[in-house]
């Protein structure tokens, strides 16, 4: 449950499995910090996924106190990125602390640097070079040589598996190198209440794919910095607006970036690695990541991309006549792994409630963000519809399933979204 009096962070409390509780500081405008509290040698200590905002330096150790958060206790300090939204609290935590910050071993070079000029000029009165009186762990690929594979794409383990709680374990994973890229130096961090907690679709005695938790950064988000930001936060627009002047009258035009053509193989293979995960962003709040969302509710971009074509091509190109049987294939395929998703969720232990609940909250967290992306969650929801009003009426399907798809679809008409 949310618990705050200070507008700009919402705070959320939780059990996690394995003896681990989370607190969630959710911060508008800048980015997340999640802590995880455990016990080790009966002494309750924290890990923190991300530091925070440098804007919050004054606030932080209090936001953390009335939280039962004492920053004697924390032991590790897991940086996601570079980004000062991200990093920019981390010298002050290391320095009260005593604890160890963890990162990608390119993270070492903003800190020795001190950032690029183009960095220095989105810092503000943050100095990383400040965390070299720090200790850092930096993380390379060749460190375990493990990977974990997701949708067939190698997350290369960047440390051992870290345990924490009662039998639950930590893995940080780098993503796969990419020219187009958010940030060189990003990690993502993925807590499991069972020691091995890989594949995704497979569990044992009581645990549920929905147990896990994925920490991912900026990486894998359903609402962005630019589009998750205070109306009040108006230094943070002014900055945007200097940076495209700056870059038009050097010759650069505004600066378009499609956000999701950035770390798109790393992206693609989040959103179809897992049957279902809680995701905890770098900005936003949790959101359920799941297969069935790119697998069976393909809005007409995400055939695009499927299919090899840019983004840029339009839409137009699906209705072609050489590609009408190659859209018509896909959707019908789409229909198929919608209805065995449906049926392996029952076989992991879901009730038909719960699967219902499942469904309309992806349909709900299919909304908003930038304008790039917000038609597409439109499609994404419709074909959630479509594939639904199909099942309900498919006697060759389980009847089990039937039900859960009429209960469903009422479930969305009576709903307010």
């Amino acid at each position: 449950m949310p618990d705050s009096h200070r507008d700009y962070v919402t705070v959320t409390k939780e059990q996690l499995g394995g003896g681990v509780h989370l607190t969630s500081l959710l911060f508008r405008p800048g980015g997340n910090v999640y802590v995880l509290t455990y016990m080790k040698n009966g002494q309750k200590m924290h890990t923190l996924v991300d530091a925070g905002d440098y804007r919050y330096h004054g606030e932080m150790l209090s936001v953390l106190a009335e939280n039962d958060i004492s920053p004697a206790d924390i032991e590790r300090i897991i940086i996601t990125h570079r980004h000062p939204d991200h990093t920019g609290l981390a010298y002050l935590l290391a320095k009260e602390s005593g604890a160890k910050i963890t990162a990608h071993h390119t993270f070492r070079g903003f800190v020795e640097s001190g950032g690029s000029s183009m960095e220095r000029r989105w810092l503000g009165d943050f100095d990383p070079s400040r965390l070299r009186e720090c200790e850092i762990e930096y993380l390379a690929e060749a460190d375990t040589g493990n990977t974990v594979r997701l949708a067939g794409i190698d997350f290369p383990s960047l440390a051992e598996a870290v345990d924490i709680g009662e039998g639950g374990r930590l893995d940080i994973l780098g993503g796969p190198r990419t020219r187009m890229t958010h940030s060189p130096d990003q990690i993502v961090a993925l807590y499991s209440p069972r020691s091995d907690p890989h594949p995704h679709e497979h569990t044992s005695g009581d645990f549920r794919p929905t147990d896990d938790v994925i920490f991912s950064g900026d990486l894998w988000l359903m609402r962005g910095p630019m589009f998750n930001q205070s109306g009040t936060d108006i230094m943070w627009h002014l900055r945007v607006g200097l940076r495209q002047m700056r870059n038009m009258m050097s010759g650069g035009g505004m600066m378009r970036r499609d956000p999701r053509e950035q770390d798109a193989e790393a992206k693609d293979a989040l959103k179809k690695g897992f049957c279902l995960i809680r995701v905890k962003p770098g900005h936003g709040d949790e959101f359920l990541g799941s297969r069935i969302i790119p697998r069976s509710l393909l809005a007409e971009n995400d055939m695009l991309v499927e299919f090899g074509y840019p983004l840029s091509a339009g839409k137009a190109v699906l209705k072609s006549v050489e590609l009408a049987p190659k859209v018509s294939a896909r959707r019908e395929q789409a229909y198929v792994n919608f209805a065995e998703e449906l049926v392996l969720w029952t076989e992991l232990g879901y009730t038909p409630d719960e699967i219902s609940g499942l469904l309309v909250r992806i349909y709900r967290e299919q909304t908003g963000g930038g304008p790039l992306v917000e038609r597409d969650r439109h499609e994404r929801r419709e074909q959630l519809r479509t594939q639904l009003a199909r099942l309900s009426g498919d006697e060759t399907q389980p009847a089990e399933i039937r039900r859960i798809a009429e209960s469903t679809q009422v479930l969305l008409t009576s709903a307010l979204f």
